[in-house]
């Protein structure tokens, strides 16, 4: 005699139950990882901000750089991450912000580094050397236009600070020049521009208005076209 639909329906629940849930969870899983997938954007810009007070990225900014650029903001996203913060003395803490650019460099995950002075020297004068000599990345008439903004560092310093396996270096005791005049130096290397008059990057990482900002593009870039883009695109805010 055929069972009631009501007892076949319990019978199927108490020998299948396990098996049809983990089913269920299965097909819920894969329809959500194809959505994630079909939805992912491309990253195609990173920079590291630091110092800054801003606890997100600005999106109309990244909105007007996608325009300016040409980009589809529906396809691709910049990741722009602001909370990392350098400052002179705090070596524990400066450590694990070095160990975390120096990743994102060796996996080609970041293209430009800004921040203020003290922040952006220590990553200049870094014995990793994060940034690109700036003569070997923009154009000769490019590298002129922003000759009156360009930051210096010290190539003979740069030297000592990469002393060999098992000499001291008193790194207290260097003097470090002003990055704006090369003509006190022995070994001069554009590193960095000004960018801090520029109001749509200060003002959208929450720097003070009287912030003097630097731009370095870190060395290993894979994306070198967009980032002279974005360089270009602060100085037309």
């Amino acid at each position: 005699m055929e069972q009631p639909k009501g007892e076949r329906f319990s019978y199927f629940w108490d020998y299948y139950k396990w098996p049809a849930i983990i089913a269920v969870v299965l097909v819920i899983t894969l329809i959500q990882t194809t959505i994630m997938v079909i939805n992912r954007k491309e990253t195609v810009f990173t920079a590291y901000i630091l110092n800054s007070t801003a606890t997100a990225k600005d999106e109309e900014f990244l909105q007007k750089f996608f325009d300016y650029a040409g980009l589809d903001s529906d396809t691709m996203e910049a990741a722009i991450y602001s909370d990392m913060y350098l400052h002179p003395g705090q070596n524990q803490k400066n450590a694990e912000v070095f160990q975390r650019i120096m990743a994102g460099i060796a996996i080609s995950d970041v293209d430009v580094i800004v921040g203020q002075e003290d922040p952006f020297r220590m990553c200049a004068y870094n014995t990793s050397r994060f940034f690109v000599d700036l003569r070997e990345f923009l154009d000769a008439d490019t590298l002129e236009k922003f000759s009156d903004r360009l930051y210096y560092i010290d190539g003979a310093i740069v030297e000592k600070l990469n002393a060999p396996v098992g000499e001291s270096v008193n790194t207290a005791g260097i003097l470090y020049p002003n990055p704006s005049k090369p003509e006190l130096m022995d070994d001069p290397i554009p590193v960095g521009i000004a960018v801090g008059d520029r109001d749509g990057l200060r003002s959208s990482y929450y720097y003070s208005p009287d912030t003097v900002l630097y731009i370095g593009v870190v060395t290993n870039t894979l994306r070198p076209e967009l980032t002279k883009q974005f360089i270009q695109y602060i100085f037309s805010e």
